[in-house]
């Protein structure tokens, strides 16, 4: 606040106004109007008004964004994390995971349910290489009918559906 000295003059005389015109540039921030009171008479009390009025951000809104923008930002690490482990152990591509969670809202669910039916699918069938050969099944059973587990009419026919799937 701020004291000006200031003499009353009659409302006859025009030249003056009810209350000091240089006042005015007491509270050049921001551009507001400041408030006068007389506190005697011959002195005015100029108010600018509080710090809030006077075009700061309120500091409680600028708390509140900077929350917003960090459960946010938290808030999608946790979703890309989480995506990228279940494709990890899915066997899915952890980088087609990494977009569908980021591009889609249902991104995270999507991969959800992808590494959960991969995981149920039945398991593949055993490779070529483990397969035993012709040859080896041949000779296998060769022994069987050596051993006399086999009989020559048994031999005979497994030997022949043997050659016929080469």
């Amino acid at each position: 606040m701020t004291t000006v000295p200031f003499s009353v003059v009659s409302a006859a005389d025009d030249s003056t106004d009810a209350f000091p015109n240089d006042l005015a540039d007491d509270c050049p921030e921001y551009g507001q109007l400041p408030t006068y009171t007389s506190t005697d008479g011959d002195h005015w009390t100029v108010d600018c008004g509080s710090d809030m009025s006077a075009g700061g951000v309120p500091g409680f809104f600028v708390v509140g964004v900077l929350l917003v923008l960090i459960l946010g930002v938290g808030g999608t690490i946790w979703r890309v994390s989480t995506a990228r482990r279940m494709a990890r152990d899915s066997g899915m591509n952890v980088g087609d995971a990494t977009a569908m969670t980021l591009l889609d809202d249902d991104g995270l669910a999507a991969t959800y349910l992808a590494s959960n039916l991969r995981h149920d699918q039945p398991s593949a069938p055993a490779a070529e290489g483990s397969r035993p050969t012709a040859a080896q099944r041949l000779t296998e059973l060769q022994q069987l009918l050596a051993q006399g587990l086999i009989t020559q009419a048994e031999h005979d026919e497994r030997r022949r559906a043997i050659l016929d799937e080469l």
